[in-house]
C-alpha cells in the first residue's frame, strides 16, 4: 500500500481550471463501487479534450459528481492523483467541480485519479457544458444569446459525429444558484423569472434581445437549456 503522506508532487498538479458556471450531463460508470471512484487520467483527459480546441472560448466542459436522484452536485470529500511515488491531492472548490488540470505530460504519465464523495448518496460522474466566465448582474440578454452557437458546437463535439442529426437546438440557458432555493430574476421589461429549486430557466424566445436581467446574486452555473431538459 502506498504511503500517501511521503510522496513527491508533480509541479504540473498546481495548474487548475478556472471554475465557472453552466450544464448538460453525460454520465458514465465508476470503476470502483460505493462512494469511491477511480479513473485513469487519460480517460478524464479525453472527456475534457474539447476544452483545448478553438471556436468556443466562452464555453467549456466541467466534471461533477451529481446525485442520481436530484441532479445536484454531490460533495467531494477528497480527490487525488497518484502513480508510484507521486501523489497530489486536489483542492475542491465550493462548486464541487473536479479541477482536473489538462496537461500532456500528465496524459503521458497517466496516473490514477481517485474521487471520494459524501456517504448516503448515489453519485454519477457528469460532464457539463458551462460558461467559462462569471456572469455578473445586470447581464444583457444579448450576451447570453452570444453563447448559444458556442454551446451548440461544444454539445456537438462531445455528442459525436452524427449528433447534429438528433441534438436539440440550444434555446436558452439555465442559471443555477446554489445559495438560493426559491427567488426571482428580474427582467428589464418588468417581468420576473422564478428561481425554483435553485434554477432559473431563461428561454430566449420569451424576451426581447434588448432586455437586461437583474440577478439576485452571481449564478454558480450557467448552462445550455435544451427543449428536452
Amino acid at each position: 500500500m502506498l504511503n500517501r503522506h511521503n510522496k513527491r508532487s508533480w509541479n504540473t498538479m498546481h495548474k487548475t481550471i478556472t471554475t465557472a458556471a453552466l450544464l448538460t450531463a453525460l454520465s458514465f460508470s465508476p470503476a470502483i463501487a460505493a462512494q469511491e471512484f477511480m479513473f485513469t487520467y487519460s480517460k478524464l483527459f479525453y472527456q475534457l479534450k474539447s476544452n483545448t480546441s478553438e471556436g468556443h472560448d466562452d464555453v467549456r466542459l466541467a466534471l461533477f459528481f451529481n446525485d442520481a436522484k436530484t441532479g445536484k452536485a454531490c460533495t467531494i470529500t477528497k480527490a487525488w492523483m497518484e502513480k508510484e511515488e507521486h501523489y497530489e491531492e486536489f483542492v475542491i472548490p465550493g462548486s464541487q467541480e473536479l479541477p482536473l488540470p489538462l496537461d500532456n505530460n500528465l496524459k503521458s504519465a497517466n496516473p490514477l485519479v481517485y474521487i471520494q464523495v459524501e456517504d448516503n448518496k448515489q453519485c454519477n460522474i457528469s460532464l457539463e457544458v458551462l460558461a467559462s466566465n462569471p456572469i455578473e448582474s445586470p447581464v444583457a440578454l444579448s450576451s447570453l444569446i452570444e453563447l448559444k452557437p458556442q454551446m451548440q458546437t461544444m454539445l456537438s463535439e462531445i455528442g459525436g459525429m452524427f449528433s447534429s442529426w438528433f441534438m436539440p437546438e440550444v434555446q436558452g440557458v439555465i442559471m443555477t444558484f446554489n445559495t438560493i432555493e426559491q427567488g426571482q430574476v428580474k427582467v428589464s421589461n418588468g417581468k420576473f423569472v422564478d428561481i425554483i429549486d435553485h434554477k432559473a430557466f431563461i428561454k430566449f424566445e420569451s424576451y426581447n434581445v434588448t432586455d437586461t436581467l437583474i440577478l439576485p446574486t452571481q449564478p454558480d452555473k450557467v448552462s445550455p437549456w435544451l427543449p428536452s431538459s
